[in-house]
């Protein structure tokens, strides 16, 4: 390969990665405005607001999540004090045209409280970083484990946008998520155990998650390895939880919020699989509607056989984990709450994406002489499909 045509190489990666991080801003930007304009930090609950997790006085479970908030708290002393002076008198300003988050989202009430208002917006902003950095990682996931690039660009954007979150610790948990799928995919034991406990620190269920993860490193390491792995995670995320615990123990709450009863009364009532729920400003399905279970079905179904084995296994350790833990734990029709097979319902929807492609171009006669992109050289699965 000559200078000149490694320059236009060069040329034409670099072209398309900035293409590529400006359609995934976007896309970014529209869902984490979606979930703000819907909940912005929960202002106004007195059980979980950003004001009662930023002084750590939040009902427990909640205080638990700690991971943003103990960030904007160094991040805020760390700053010279004439500099976030100087901010949080702009914000205040003719109040409220300086202060873009009260302005244009009536929910964000407490962006405009001056003791606050500095913290709040460096939460936003780590909040929506982590939301962008766990599509990037979805990507890179997907691209990982199926060899899909294109379906693998595709599938985190319209994830993303359906995303059922609506706390400000769902975004850090679907990065940390990804990131230990792709660290444990790659046999990056060392790493996942450094990263364990950031993750659980940001929710503390991430010690189950741990769990899920031995497929992939027994693809990668001896049985014994493998489970020192998950062992060592289980382990440091038990630790963060200990503390966190111990520190947090004269909280209100509970350890955890024991709902079996009414979700089971929520799953026996026929009239919860036709509820819907204003989304990006309209009425759309909302979390167990028969249109949404469809849906999910019809990608399962698609998608299921074509996932390499480790995700298979993955996803059923992971649905045996949460399902029950929802059950017990979760409230209704908060999809969210199983969260923890978030990953693997981005794998799927990569799948049946490239089912969708690869139908389009056996009946696209005009297509048929365009050369199969769909893998590249980088783009072979790194798990067994059998």
């Amino acid at each position: 390969m000559t200078n000149t045509e490694r320059s236009d190489e060069g040329a034409f990666s670099l072209t398309r990665g900035v293409v590529l991080l400006c359609v995934y801003v976007l896309v970014a930007a529209a869902s984490y405005c979606g979930f703000f304009a819907k909940y912005a930090f929960r202002d106004d609950s007195v059980h979980d607001s950003m004001v009662r997790m930023l002084d750590a006085t939040a009902d427990r479970p909640y205080v638990y999540r700690q991971l943003l908030p103990y960030a904007a708290n160094l991040a805020e002393k760390a700053m010279p004090a004439d500099f976030a002076g100087h901010v949080i008198e702009h914000l205040q300003e003719d109040y409220p045209k300086h202060n873009w988050l009260v302005n244009t989202f009536a929910r964000a009430t407490d962006a405009g409280k001056p003791a606050w208002a500095l913290r709040y917006y460096l939460v936003y902003i780590m909040d929506f970083a982590a939301l962008l950095a766990a599509m990037l990682m979805l990507r890179a996931v997907c691209i990982e484990l199926t060899g899909h690039v294109v379906a693998a660009t595709l599938a985190p954007l319209a994830f993303a946008l359906a995303m059922p979150a609506g706390n400000f610790w769902d975004f850090p948990e679907l990065f940390f998520m990804a990131l230990a799928v792709w660290l444990a995919a790659r046999g990056k034991g060392l790493w996942l155990i450094l990263l364990t406990p950031l993750a659980t620190l940001n929710k503390e269920s991430f010690l189950f998650f741990a769990v899920c993860l031995y497929p992939f490193l027994r693809e990668r390491f001896t049985l014994r390895h493998a489970l020192a792995v998950v062992g060592a995670c289980v382990l440091a995320a038990g630790a963060v939880n200990v503390v966190l615990k111990q520190r947090y123990a004269g909280n209100p709450g509970d350890v955890a919020q024991f709902n079996l009863m009414t979700n089971l009364r929520f799953f026996a009532d026929p009239r919860n699989y036709l509820l819907s729920d204003w989304t990006y400003g309209i009425p759309l399905p909302k979390g167990f509607n028969v249109v949404i279970l469809f849906v999910l079905f019809t990608i399962v179904r698609t998608g299921w056989k074509r996932l390499p084995r480790a995700v298979r296994q993955h996803a059923l350790i992971a649905c045996a984990i949460n399902v029950p833990l929802y059950l017990l734990f979760g409230w209704g029709d908060e999809v969210r709450a199983l969260s923890m097979i978030d990953v693997t319902a981005a794998l799927l929807l990569c799948e049946g994406i490239a089912v969708y492609m690869e139908n389009a171009r056996r009946t696209a006669p005009a297509l048929a002489s365009v050369p199969d992109a769909r893998r590249g050289p980088q783009a072979a699965p790194s798990l067994s499909r059998q």
